[in-house]
């Protein structure tokens, strides 16, 4: 039974980590208090810390060990990582509009499909579960088997404030966990997991199809990038990018943002943290080649005016021979922001501009030389646009929107 308060807040769940093949107790939430915003705290189970190979679930924020970890504030950051966002959050707002979602809540509402390797339950001997404060929106159908069109039109209706409550059903079961500020949702099909990412009402072009594009000149600078494509229904295009969190027999791997490593909360979006700090903390994680691949994708949102790059558009993974940088995500064009959230280094500017942070190339340890080549594989990328944006077939109009992209 989940530990429900009289006022209707869950008091406490049960972590769980994908381990072994299964998903083991790894420790106990515990909150205090009734507010929105509770202060909670994070203990190790000992079976768990008994585990042989047993890992801790934040390298630096959660070392393994028996004392108890207060939250940031409600919960460590790691397990916000394996919780919903902007766009997840709306959805379950919207859904279950009379009752207040905390972070117990809001984890608690997720499934094991979530990113990550974390899972939340109601106890250790219960497993892991979901927990839906309203019952009558508890899903009927898997969102693996979702009609990926009807998911997109109860997206688009959600963002625009028009979902009838059969589509938050859809939604609740399809995005109540996911990341990220638009409008998105897990789907599978027989070629495997996918996150379905739809336009928005503000879009500027056609983010998706120009994600794509911009996926694939990143790819071509030398960078992992998720597997894509394109869908459209009714005239609107969806992206589908393959899960890299997730082998290719769907078992998922530990995930990390970047910004819970430097235990900085979702909210504070600004930071002083560079590009160069992640690469020193990735390395620190034991990720190789960390400056390299740092300063490569700087040099890329540069030249893509990426400036949407903060401290959560930044991960590390573990497929099971240690810490690795995720693929690339989340790259588009910002045409109204002229600075990145990240400097290239301490003491450069946050202006984006690719020649001034390619002279950033000593703060990660490059030489000259080295710095010169990465440069100019990236510059290469780049002059591909416009074949890309015919591969892409992305309109006239948003090639004369985008055509700054291919002077730089």
């Amino acid at each position: 039974m989940w530990r429900i308060s009289p006022a209707d807040r869950l008091d406490g769940l049960t972590v769980f980590k994908h381990l072994g093949g299964r998903y083991v107790p790894a420790g106990e939430l515990t909150f205090a208090g009734q507010d929105s915003l509770r202060p909670g705290i994070f203990k190790y189970a000992q079976s768990y810390l008994e585990i042989d190979s047993a890992g801790p679930i934040d390298p630096i924020g959660l070392p393994l060990d028996q004392r108890q970890f207060a939250g940031c504030p409600e919960v460590p950051l790691a397990c916000l990582d394996a919780g919903p966002e902007g766009w997840g959050r709306t959805v379950l707002s919207m859904a279950f509009e009379t009752s207040t979602l905390g972070a117990a809540e809001l984890l608690a509402a997720g499934t094991t499909a979530r990113t990550g390797d974390l899972a939340f339950g109601a106890s250790a001997e219960a497993g892991p579960g979901t927990y839906y404060p309203d019952i009558t929106l508890s899903p009927a159908i898997s969102d693996a088997s979702a009609d990926l069109e009807a998911l997109m039109t109860a997206a688009i209706a959600a963002d625009e404030g028009s979902a009838t409550h059969e589509q938050l059903i859809l939604l609740v079961g399809a995005c109540a966990d996911v990341g990220g500020a638009r409008p998105k949702a897990r789907w599978r099909d027989g070629e495997g997991e996918w996150i379905a990412k739809f336009s928005t009402w503000g879009d500027k072009f056609d983010d998706p199809r120009i994600e794509a594009v911009c996926l694939d000149v990143a790819e071509a600078a030398g960078l992992p990038v998720p597997k894509r494509r394109l869908m459209t229904f009714s005239g609107k295009t969806v992206l589908l990018v393959k899960r890299f969190d997730r082998s290719e027999d769907g078992k998922p791997y530990p995930y990390l943002s970047l910004g819970t490593l430097f235990q900085e909360p979702p909210g504070s979006y600004g930071t002083s943290k560079t590009y160069a700090d992640m690469a020193a903390t990735a390395q620190s994680t034991g990720v190789i080649d960390a400056q390299e691949q740092m300063f490569r994708r700087l040099l890329v949102n540069a030249f893509l005016h990426n400036t949407d790059d903060h401290l959560r558009n930044h991960a590390v993974i573990d497929k099971g021979s240690g810490w690795e940088l995720s693929p690339v995500f989340d790259v588009v064009p910002y045409l109204g922001r002229k600075r990145h959230v990240c400097a290239p280094a301490p003491e450069f500017s946050t202006d984006c501009d690719p020649q001034a942070a390619f002279t950033s190339y000593a703060a990660f340890g490059l030489t000259l030389e080295q710095a010169e080549g990465i440069l100019d594989d990236v510059r290469t990328a780049v002059r591909h646009l416009p074949v890309l944006f015919e591969q892409r077939e992305v309109c006239r109009a948003d090639r004369q929107l985008l055509r700054m992209l291919e002077t730089r």
